[in-house]
């Protein structure tokens, strides 16, 4: 298993933006990571759902991003996160609300916390890091967009093939209410649809 350091650099390095320009901003991050926190599978992250504005870097497992839905009387998925990615929680970063969304973990978890305080200082530094960040939160929000697209889609069956297509990272550790989640569907739906289609395991 990678150090918090190691994992992080790795991390940036392999961003589609990084050059040897990026490497004493990577340093300056690097040194400034916290300790990592893990949390068992099934619980809420209490951190993540602070009034904070910091950054965080899920080193390994699964984490589920969940809203309140004032329609529904279950919350509703935002988001699956995969390991190796860099999230915030937006609401209190950008709009300086109290965060809106939550987040469970769907395994057991591993992420390592960097202090907004400790962004903005290394940024007055070294602005690059704004282009990193902006790197690494850009699969996400593709992701998040290619994900709308698939609920239009009005066949259950078709989205579930679509994740099966384009997220198989995802797809391969999704059990069926999780699926039913991501696809937008009760689990009643979603049985159905397996059933009309003869696909009884996925």
């Amino acid at each position: 298993m990678k150090s918090n350091q190691d994992a992080m650099r790795a991390y940036f390095e392999a961003l589609p933006v990084y050059t040897p320009a990026f490497k004493s901003t990577v340093d300056s991050v690097v040194a400034a990571l916290g300790e990592s926190v893990k949390k068992k599978k099934g619980q809420v992250v209490e951190e993540l759902t602070l009034h904070n504005k910091d950054f965080w870097f899920l080193k390994s497992g699964f984490l589920k991003e969940m809203y309140k839905n004032p329609i529904e009387k279950e919350d509703s998925l935002f988001s699956l996160i995969p390991p190796l990615s860099i999230f915030v929680n937006e609401d209190t970063l950008f709009n300086d609300q109290h965060p809106q969304h939550y987040y469970t973990t769907y395994s057991d978890v591993e992420f390592i916390r960097f202090k907004y305080e400790d962004f903005e200082r290394i940024n007055a530094k070294h602005p690059l890091l704004q282009l990193l960040y902006l790197s690494g939160t850009a699969e996400i929000q593709k992701n998040r967009r290619a994900r709308l697209i698939m609920l239009r889609m009005r066949r259950t069956i078709d989205r579930v093939e679509w994740v099966k297509t384009n997220r198989p990272d995802l797809y391969k550790h999704m059990d069926r209410v999780t699926l039913a989640q991501y696809i937008g569907v009760s689990r009643a739906g979603l049985y159905r649809a397996f059933e009309k289609s003869n696909k009884f395991q996925f």
